[in-house]
C-alpha cells in the first residue's frame, strides 16, 4: 500500500545519498513532470546518432516511447539528479574524453541510486542514465551480439526512452546549458515504486 508520507521520507534519504556521493544536484520529481515525446526518438535518427544499432542501451535495442509511456504511467515519484564538473574548451567538433569522464560518474551514481532505492523499498527502482552506455568501449551490439557484458550495471539513456530533458528539467527548475562550454552537465534519473 503506498503510504505518501513515508515514501518522501525515503526519497529525501535518497536524495542525501546521492549528493554525499557526488551529485551536483538531485531533486524529487513526480513521474507525470517527466516530459516524454516521440521526436526525442527521432532525433537518434535524424541526424543518425553514431550509437543507432551500435549500442544494446539505445534504440532499436530498448522498448518503444509508446511502452515506456505505458510503463512510466505506473510511477508516481522520481528523482532527477545531475553532475556538473569543469572541462577544458573543448577542440574540434568532437568532445574529449573529459567529457564522458565525467558522464561515467554519473552513471555510477544512478546505478548506486537505484541499488539504494530498492533497499529503501522501492521495489520497481529503475536508473537512467544521460547519453549512451559507456560501460565498453565498443558495444557487443556493434558486433552484432545481444547479449551485454555488463547486464546488471548497463542502463539506458533519457533520450532513448523518449524522455525530453531540456523540458523536464524546466519542470523542476534545473538548468541545462547547450553548447558545452567550460562545464558539463549529465542528467539522470531514477524512478521509484
Amino acid at each position: 500500500m503506498w503510504n505518501a508520507n513515508d515514501a518522501a521520507l525515503k526519497t529525501a534519504s535518497l536524495i542525501e545519498f546521492l549528493k554525499e556521493r557526488g551529485a551536483t544536484a538531485a531533486l524529487p520529481l513526480t513521474a507525470d513532470r517527466i516530459v516524454v515525446d516521440e521526436r526525442v526518438r527521432l532525433k537518434c535518427r535524424v541526424p543518425v546518432c553514431d550509437s543507432f544499432q551500435k549500442n544494446l542501451m539505445c534504440p532499436p535495442f530498448v522498448m518503444s516511447v509508446a511502452e515506456f509511456r505505458e510503463v512510466l504511467s505506473r510511477y508516481r515519484e522520481s528523482v532527477i539528479l545531475q553532475v556538473t564538473e569543469a572541462i577544458a574548451a573543448l577542440d574540434g567538433r568532437r568532445p574529449h574524453e573529459e567529457v564522458y569522464a565525467s558522464a561515467g560518474r554519473l552513471h555510477e551514481l544512478v546505478n548506486l541510486g537505484e541499488k539504494e532505492a530498492f533497499l529503501s523499498g522501492f521495489r520497481f527502482a529503475a536508473g537512467f542514465i544521460g547519453g549512451c552506455c559507456r560501460l565498453c568501449p565498443v558495444c557487443v551490439a556493434a558486433e552484432g551480439g545481444r547479449h551485454c557484458r555488463f547486464p546488471f550495471r548497463a542502463r539506458p539513456s533519457l533520450e532513448a526512452m523518449g524522455i525530453d530533458v531540456a523540458a523536464t528539467l524546466e519542470n523542476v527548475g534545473l538548468p541545462l546549458a547547450f553548447p558545452v562550454r567550460g562545464r558539463v552537465t549529465w542528467t539522470g534519473l531514477i524512478l521509484l515504486g
